[in-house]
């Protein structure tokens, strides 16, 4: 993708500040912040990779309308399951621009897209996919603020269920309903409905995690779930399994059951039956012993997703939206060199 000389961000301290200061590194990156969009869409470039947190569609269309192709990791992996009205205006700034948008990730996105499509390349029959995600916090040093205010740990379970997050139990439907509704459309499934539901757990003890401290008697765990139903059956299963303490009851993880901080499995039940585990770490030893227990890796993972997308946007010959569904196979080409 072409040169950026500049890089967008929401903090008016990070304004004019090298992406290599703001990145932590020792050296200058020629990168320089800022918070206006007209600097931004002057800028030429290919491609632009969007990581904010929400999909704001009058950031990602004037992207796409200036020519370049937008890859983003929040929310607009499958827009179908959003509307003809997030459809067409997308659909249009590309035309304007001649561009493509993608979005995806790892979670939502590659591992209950790409991995539960794969393995049904495998199957004679389906009856149904569970793709369950195992999140262990404690090893979270940032965004206190989200996971305390967001996801309402560490908080009463009678303040977050009547003081909840004015964005939460709106976004988590809207992103992995899309990654359910994009692996049925895959599979030809006319479900019938997408039912989700979020729950929280309290923790009798307590505890504590890098980030904030979980009092005894608050939540201490998030289970949410999202259902593709076909008379009224789940075919199509993504659950998150969020915990940061290891008293959360029957059905949660202790400390040794999970093998890094983030894991991920996929479970197809049909003929045959077929069962894909997949975690990261700095390196995966004999014994299942994995080196460092880290988030870092989830972030990674998330956002090469999106980037390794560019060279297929580029080669694209009609603009307008592209997913999981309607791309070739992705790889991560030239990382093996």
């Amino acid at each position: 993708a072409g040169i950026a000389k500049g890089s967008g961000v929401p903090n008016k301290d990070k304004v004019g500040k090298d992406a290599g200061e703001l990145a932590g590194l020792d050296r200058k990156l020629g990168v320089l912040a800022t918070d206006n969009l007209e600097e931004i869409l002057a800028i030429e470039a290919d491609a632009v990779s969007f990581m904010g947190i929400w999909p704001d569609l009058d950031l990602v269309c004037p992207m796409l309308e200036s020519g370049k192709h937008v890859v983003l990791t929040p929310g607009l992996l499958y827009p179908k399951y959003l509307g003809p009205e997030v459809v067409e205006r997308l659909e249009a700034a590309c035309r304007k621009g001649n561009s493509c948008v993608f979005g995806g990730g790892i979670s939502p996105g590659y591992v209950q897209c790409v991995a539960p499509i794969s393995l049904s390349n495998l199957a004679r029959r389906i009856d149904s996919i569970v793709v369950e995600e195992f999140v262990d916090f404690h090893d979270v040093a940032e965004s206190p603020e989200l996971i305390g205010n967001m996801l309402g740990f560490g908080r009463t379970l009678e303040d977050v269920t009547n003081n909840k997050h004015p964005h939460y139990d709106e976004m988590m439907p809207k992103f992995f309903n899309q990654t359910v509704a994009l692996t049925a459309d895959a599979l030809m499934l006319d479900y019938d409905a997408i039912a989700d539901d979020i729950q929280y757990f309290v923790s009798p003890g307590g505890g504590e995690i890098a980030s904030l401290k979980i009092p005894p008697g608050c939540v201490g765990g998030a289970r949410s779930t999202f259902k593709a139903m076909k008379n009224g059956e789940p075919r199509i299963t993504v659950v998150l399994n969020w915990a940061c303490t290891y008293d959360l009851g029957e059905g949660w993880f202790g400390e040794s059951e999970i093998s890094n901080s983030t894991q991920w499995r996929v479970t197809v039940h049909g003929d045959p039956s077929m069962r894909l585990t997949f975690e990261q770490a700095d390196s995966l030893a004999p014994g299942g012993v994995n080196r460092r227990k880290s988030t870092d890796h989830s972030f990674i993972i998330t956002v090469m997703n999106v980037l390794h997308a560019i060279p297929y946007l580029m080669a694209e010959k009609i603009p307008g939206i592209k997913h999981y569904g309607n791309l070739l196979l992705m790889a991560g080409r030239y990382t093996m060199r």
